[in-house]
C-alpha cells in the first residue's frame, strides 16, 4: 500500500496538508506575554532549512514571538553551518543559533529553559514543519486558559516518499497527533502531549521541577529513545497545571522513506515500549515494586509466546520488538526502584 510522493517544498507541503489553514480564535483576554521559539537539532544538515522557512513565514503576533532560537546539540556534520546561511539570509528574522555540548534532547531543552526569560516557550522538532499561524493559535489558547501549562495541536506525517503498509498501521509511533477539531483539555491520568510542536508557561515548567530532577533522559545523538517530553508533561500536570489541545495550531511532521521501513518501526516501537513502564510509573501512583516485578514477568511470558507462535509474516519482526521493549522497560523500572533511585515527586 502506498501513497504517491507529495509537492517538494515546505510551503506546498503544508498548504496540501492542512489547506489554507483554520484562524486562531479570537482570544478573550488582551494579548500579553512573549513566546521564545526553539528547535533542537542534531545532525539535520541542509535539511532543517524547510523547518526554518516555516519559522520566518510564521504570523510573529504583533512582536510577541520574540525570537526563534536553534539548538544545535553537537551536531558533527554541517548543520550549524547550514543554519548560519539561513541565518545571514533572513536577516529581518529574529533567529539565533545556540551550542549545546551535552548531547541529549533533555540537555538542549534544559539550555532552551534556563537560558531564556519569556512568558512562553514553544518547542518545534527540527523536522516539523509549523503552519503560519501556529504561534498566534498557541498564545490564544494561552490567553483562554490562564491554567495551562503546556499546548499542544494538530501533528499530521507527511509522507515524503509514500506511505507502507507497516507505516499506515504504526502512523501514530511515527508522529501523528490528531485528537480532533474542537479545544480540549487532557484529562486521563497518563495522557501527555507530543513534544514535537508544543508551547509551554515558564512558571508551569519551573514548577514542575523538571529542571531539577528528571528521571528520563533517553534521546542522544543517534540513539533512538524518548520519554522527555511525556514526563515534562506529567510533572507539569503535578504540578496543579492543566494540558491542552488546540486544534488551529497545526503542524506537519516529516517522513521520510527509511522510516516506513520495518527496520526502523520495529526499532521505534521497541524504543517507545521500553519507556512506557516508566511512563505509567510517573503517573500511577499506585503502582509498587511487587507490581513491577509481576508486570517484569507478564513481560517475559509475553514475549517468549510472541517469539515462539507469532508467524505474521506483516506484524512479527515489529511485535517481536514491542515484547522485548516492554521486558527492557520493566527490568530496568525494578533494578531502579530496588535501587532506590526513583522518588515519588521527584
Amino acid at each position: 500500500m502506498t501513497e504517491q510522493p507529495g509537492p517538494n517544498s515546505s510551503a506546498d507541503i503544508l498548504s496540501a496538508t492542512f489547506g489554507a489553514g483554520a484562524p486562531a480564535p479570537a482570544s478573550g483576554r488582551e494579548g500579553r506575554g512573549t513566546l521564545a521559539i526553539g528547535v533542537c537539532t542534531y545532525n539535520r544538515g541542509e535539511a532543517i532549512a524547510r523547518t526554518l522557512e516555516t519559522l520566518a513565514s510564521m504570523d510573529r503576533v504583533g512582536g510577541r514571538v520574540s525570537r526563534f532560537i536553534i539548538i544545535d546539540n553537537r551536531s558533527s556534520d554541517g548543520t550549524a553551518s547550514a543554519i548560519d546561511r539561513f541565518i545571514a539570509n533572513h536577516a529581518d528574522v529574529p533567529m539565533v543559533r545556540w551550542h549545546e555540548a551535552t548531547p541529549g534532547k533533555s540537555a538542549a531543552l534544559t539550555k532552551l529553559f534556563r537560558e531564556t526569560s519569556e512568558e512562553f516557550i514553544g518547542a518545534i522538532d527540527d523536522d516539523v514543519l509549523a503552519s503560519p499561524n501556529w504561534a498566534r493559535a498557541m498564545l490564544s489558547l494561552m490567553g483562554d486558559q490562564a491554567r495551562c501549562g503546556g499546548a499542544g495541536g494538530p501533528v499530521e506525517n507527511v509522507w515524503e516518499n509514500g506511505i507502507t503498509r507497516i507505516a499506515q498501521i504504526y502512523r501514530r509511533s511515527l508522529g501523528d497527533q490528531l485528537l480532533g477539531e474542537a479545544r480540549v483539555c487532557l484529562e486521563a491520568p497518563g495522557s501527555f502531549l507530543m513534544g514535537a510542536s508544543m508551547v509551554m508557561r515558564r512558571e508551569a515548567i519551573l514548577q514542575s521541577g523538571w529542571l531539577d530532577g528528571r528521571s528520563m533522559d533517553c534521546r542522544r545523538g543517534d540513539v533512538l529513545e524518548g520519554g522527555e517530553d511525556a514526563e515534562l508533561c506529567l510533572k507539569i500536570r503535578r504540578a496543579g497545571w492543566e494540558l491542552w489541545y488546540e486544534p488551529t495550531a497545526r503542524a506537519g511532521h516529516l517522513i521520510p522513506a527509511w522510516r516506513t521501513t520495518h527496520e526502523y518501526i520495529a526499532k521505534l516501537r521497541r524504543s517507545i515500549c521500553r519507556t512506557e513502564p516508566m511512563i505509567r510509573w510517573l503517573w500511577d501512583g499506585s503502582l509498587t515494586l511487587d507490581e513491577a516485578r509481576k508486570q517484569r514477568l507478564r513481560a517475559r511470558r509475553k514475549y517468549l509466546k510472541t517469539l515462539l507462535f507469532d508467524w505474521r509474516p506483516t506484524r512479527r519482526r515489529v511485535r517481536v520488538a514491542e515484547r522485548l521493549g516492554r521486558v527492557e522497560g520493566w527490568s530496568s523500572l525494578v533494578g531502579k526502584l530496588e535501587a532506590g533511585e526513583l522518588k515519588r515527586g521527584g
